[in-house]
């Protein structure tokens, strides 16, 4: 795993008790956070602690991620045990946890902020631990106020066990507090830059302000509707813009083989969290990244992945076709992001993996985060160690295109959108091969030719070709060229010739992309709510799979019609009953927010149940 700049966690245990008043004496069988909390290091100490509750499955290595995202219309769960996002109560374990979680992360946040100032070290130092416990905390609270609505706000350490009846804040309370205190950490963070850094594990300057347009942002849409924060969110994106720290990576492949990989991506990656070597080297339970979401393979050599979940073929079907391609049944694409996003094979289910096709769009597995580019030698079952990004710079360019086109019109928002769009199709630093059409199908293939592909200026572009009845049938580009920020890139079509055991006669042309082939049409540009859809269809192709879809659609404000427009669409299409049948049985308006769960109703008479359960 990578190597983290963090202390690591020595476990406490703070217990509060009741005390007899008729005994005056010092309790000698647990640790008094005054007592605990002396030196910089202890406080570090307890910060990794707040860090370690992201990493855990109830939390992010898998629950939210899988449990709560599965079934929008960018994905659905593959296998019939699985648990859709529809169909889940108050009594339901994941609700719990994951509630659970959040403010076990919030409880040590609390502490520890509390706990600071009487605590000998530099001002600097305070400061730095300050603005990353801030963010923490703000990160859980968002996540608990976009997913149940109102909740309780609790931002002091809790002096007692009895005291328990705390009612549910309302929503606008709750965001306001995370923006105060994000407003707080960005001042305190400025030095602690992501650059200073040199990774993305831990709180840092830009990704304050990330989270800063984030929550402004919601804060725009369903159910507040406060047009005002378009402003902020505008100001945030454009600060991190003007820091020039951040840039898209050329290949968006390479930003999830970096997770993979374990390398560090600082120029795309603002924030993500580690699944790995916050405790003792320990895995905290990444079994998304890869284990659920990933390539079906049981194989441990190649990496082992239950592949649960699906590309539905709305998202499939989403990125532009290349119509000049002879391909079938599936023409290739433009965007690189299709096939990668969309795995187009599978690893069978043998012992040893072994490629296997697969052409039915309904039934592809998340290919956005591949074991098999792992550097282990064995990838369990049990684990991965590939981190979530919590915010990507593509990420911060599309709300930044979101809030300019709600506030301005289309003019200044769409360059934004148009630079996610051309890494999509790998032209943001120059041109590429495009595509290669045959001119001479030839005869006497009896098995597929290699492909040749040689000058035009650039290199690294690889395609391979399908032979049928001795004739070459369609040539499909599988990488289009060197996608880096200094390339070599094509300036002219390069030559294609043909290696082949037999048959001859075979001939093609290749052409070379344009800088403004990714770019928005005129009609998707052409007013506010065009640009709108074309936003909102953007975000679908780039973030797939990174569980920013089902909120997205809620704050857009017509998640239930979305979702029952998609689930006609797929009865229309082919889809299968686990996509169709048990989610239209059960989807309702109660479905916006999770339940609070039962456990807590229960402890806390304060609470009030969401609507519907």
């Amino acid at each position: 795993m990578k190597i983290l700049k963090y202390t690591l966690l020595t476990t406490l245990i703070l217990t509060a008790t009741a005390c007899n008043k008729m005994l005056d004496t010092n309790p000698t069988d647990f640790i008094t956070p005054a007592a605990y909390y002396k030196t910089p290091y202890q406080l570090q100490n307890a910060l990794i602690g707040v860090y370690a509750t992201m990493g855990n499955i109830g939390a992010f290595g898998n629950n939210y991620l899988y449990n709560f995202n599965t079934n929008s219309d960018e994905s659905y769960g593959r296998a019939t045990e699985d648990t859709p996002s529809f169909l889940f109560g108050a009594e339901n374990v994941n609700v719990s946890n994951f509630w659970q979680q959040m403010y076990a992360g919030i409880g040590n946040a609390n502490l520890l902020l509390a706990s600071i100032d009487g605590v000998t070290a530099t001002q600097s130092q305070k400061d730095v631990i300050r603005g990353e416990t801030l963010f923490l905390r703000s990160y859980f609270y968002f996540m608990l106020v976009s997913n149940y609505g109102d909740v309780p706000l609790v931002i002091d350490p809790t002096g007692s066990i009895t005291d328990v009846n705390i009612a549910r804040a309302p929503m606008k309370q709750v965001y306001l507090q995370i923006i105060n205190d994000l407003t707080s950490a960005e001042t305190l963070l400025k030095t602690q830059t992501i650059t200073s850094l040199g990774y993305s594990g831990k709180a840092n300057h830009t990704a304050v302000m990330g989270l800063l347009a984030r929550v402004n942002l919601y804060m725009a849409g369903f159910p507040l509707y406060d047009v005002s924060r378009y402003p902020e969110v505008i100001s945030w994106c454009q600060k991190i813009i003007d820091t020039k720290e951040h840039a898209l990576n050329p290949d968006y492949k390479q930003v999830f083989i970096n997770y993979a990989q374990d390398k560090y991506d600082i120029k795309e990656n603002l924030f993500e969290i580690e699944f790995e070597g916050l405790v003792s080297g320990k895995n905290l339970g990444t079994t998304y990244t890869g284990r659920y979401c990933g390539i079906r393979c049981v194989d441990e050599t190649k990496g082992f992945s239950a592949g649960y979940l699906n590309a539905t073929k709305k998202l499939y079907d989403a990125y532009e076709l290349n119509t000049l391609n002879t391909a079938s049944p599936n023409k290739t694409s433009f965007d690189i992001r299709r096939d990668w996003n969309c795995a187009n094979y599978t690893w069978s289910e043998t012992t040893t993996a072994t490629y296997t096709p697969v052409t039915n769009t309904w039934i592809m597995n998340s290919g956005k985060w591949r074991r098999e580019y792992e550097t282990t030698a064995t990838k369990d079952k049990n684990y991965t160690n590939e981190n979530y990004a919590v915010i990507r710079y593509s990420d911060i360019l599309l709300m930044m295109a979101e809030a300019e086109n709600e506030l301005n019109g289309p003019t200044k928002a769409y360059p934004f959108v148009n630079q996610v769009r051309q890494r999509g199709y790998g032209i943001l630093y120059g041109n590429v091969v495009r595509n290669i059409a045959i001119t001479n199908a030839g005869s006497g293939y009896t098995t597929a030719p290699t492909v040749n592909i040689v000058g035009g200026g650039g290199s690294g572009a690889t395609a391979t070709a399908t032979v049928a009845a001795g004739k070459i049938t369609s040539i499909s580009i599988i990488n289009p060229g060197t996608l880096t920020v200094a390339g070599p890139y094509y300036t002219s079509a390069p030559t294609i010739t043909f290696t082949a055991t037999a048959g001859t006669g075979a001939a093609a042309t290749a052409t070379i992309s344009k800088s403004t082939d990714a770019d928005l049409s005129a009609t998707q540009t052409a007013s506010k709510e065009s640009l709108r859809q074309a936003i909102k269809d953007e975000r679908l192709r780039e973030l797939c799979f990174e569980a920013f879809r089902r909120n997205d659609l809620i704050r857009w404000g017509n998640y239930v019609g979305d979702i029952k427009d998609f689930l006609a669409y797929a009865s229309a299409n082919g889809g299968t009953a686990t996509v169709i049948t048990t989610p239209a049985t059960r989807l309702s308006s109660r479905n916006i927010y999770f339940p609070i769960p039962i456990h807590e109703m229960s402890l806390n008479k304060a609470l009030v149940q969401n609507p519907g359960y």
